[in-house]
C-alpha cells in the first residue's frame, strides 16, 4: 500500500490469484459510514475532554459528533475557522489557526512539546520542521530601515507638495485670462468700465457729462423754466 501511494498507482492485492483491488482503510466522500460508527455514537458523552481540529463539520452524520459531548466536557477546536457549535459553550476553546501550530501550542501548554517534535521528525525528517524564530536585526539594519520609510514618506510628500503647486498655477494662470477677458471686453464696448471690484465680472455703466456737468452762471431756462436768467 505504501508504495503505490508514493508512485501513485492503483494497488492490487499480492496474492497474484486474486490480484483484486485493495481499498485503503477510510471513508471516501459519498460513501456510507460503517457499522462501527453507529454502533460507538455514545463515546462522545463520556469523554473527558474533546479534541476537533482540521475539518468543515458541514458533513453529517460525523459533523453532529462534537454536539454528543456533555455540556460540561472541554472542547477544543484547533481550525483555521469557527466551524458547527463549537463556542458556544462556557468551556470551549477556539484555537483558529493552522492545525500545526495549533497542535504544537497544545503540546506546549502540556509540557509535551519535546516529545512531540522528537517523534515528528522520525515520520517525516525532511518536511516537518519546527517554526523559525524571526530574524532579530542588528543596530544598523533596524536604523536602515527607519531611513528608507522617512524616504519613502519624504517623497510621497514632494510628490503631492509638486500636485498641488502645479494645481495652484494652473488655477491662477486660468484667472488672469479670464480678468484679461474682461479688460478686453470693457475697451470693446462703449460706455462701460470695470467695476470697483477688480474680482466681478459686473460692469458699472459711465455717466454722460451732459448730465453732470452744472453751470452756475449757465441758462437753467430748459430744467427750470420759471425762473429767469438774473441781471447783473
Amino acid at each position: 500500500m505504501q508504495e503505490a501511494i508514493e508512485t501513485k498507482t492503483v494497488p492490487h492485492c499480492l496474492d497474484t490469484s486474486c490480484n483484486g483491488l485493495v481499498k485503503p482503510e477510510i471513508v471516501f466522500f459519498g460513501e456510507q459510514l460503517p457499522s462501527s460508527f453507529f454502533n460507538n455514537r455514545h463515546l462522545p458523552s463520556e469523554a473527558d475532554f474533546a479534541i476537533v481540529m482540521g475539518t468543515s463539520l458541514s458533513v453529517h452524520p460525523f459533523a453532529s459528533l462534537p454536539q454528543l459531548c456533555e455540556d460540561k466536557t472541554p472542547r477544543l477546536l484547533i481550525n483555521q475557522e469557527k466551524v458547527g457549535d463549537l463556542g458556544g459553550r462556557p468551556d470551549d476553546v477556539l484555537l483558529l489557526e493552522a492545525c500545526d501550530s495549533g497542535v504544537r501550542k497544545l503540546a506546549e501548554a502540556c509540557g509535551w512539546l519535546e516529545e512531540l517534535e522528537a517523534l515528528w521528525a522520525t515520520t517525516a525528517p525532511d518536511e516537518v520542521a519546527a517554526p523559525k524564530e524571526p530574524v532579530k536585526k542588528s543596530r544598523d539594519e533596524l536604523l536602515e530601515d527607519e531611513v528608507e520609510k522617512l524616504t519613502r514618506e519624504v517623497e510621497e510628500n514632494l510628490r503631492l507638495g509638486k500636485a498641488q503647486h502645479e494645481w495652484l498655477e494652473k488655477h491662477v494662470d486660468n484667472k488672469l485670462a479670464r480678468k484679461q477677458d474682461e479688460d478686453l471686453k470693457a475697451e470693446r464696448t462703449p460706455g462701460l468700465q470695470p467695476a470697483d471690484d477688480p474680482d466681478s465680472k459686473k460692469m458699472a455703466p459711465v455717466a454722460s457729462p451732459s448730465t453732470t456737468k452744472t453751470d452756475p452762471g449757465g441758462d437753467l431756462g430748459h430744467v427750470f423754466p420759471h425762473m429767469k436768467k438774473p441781471s447783473l
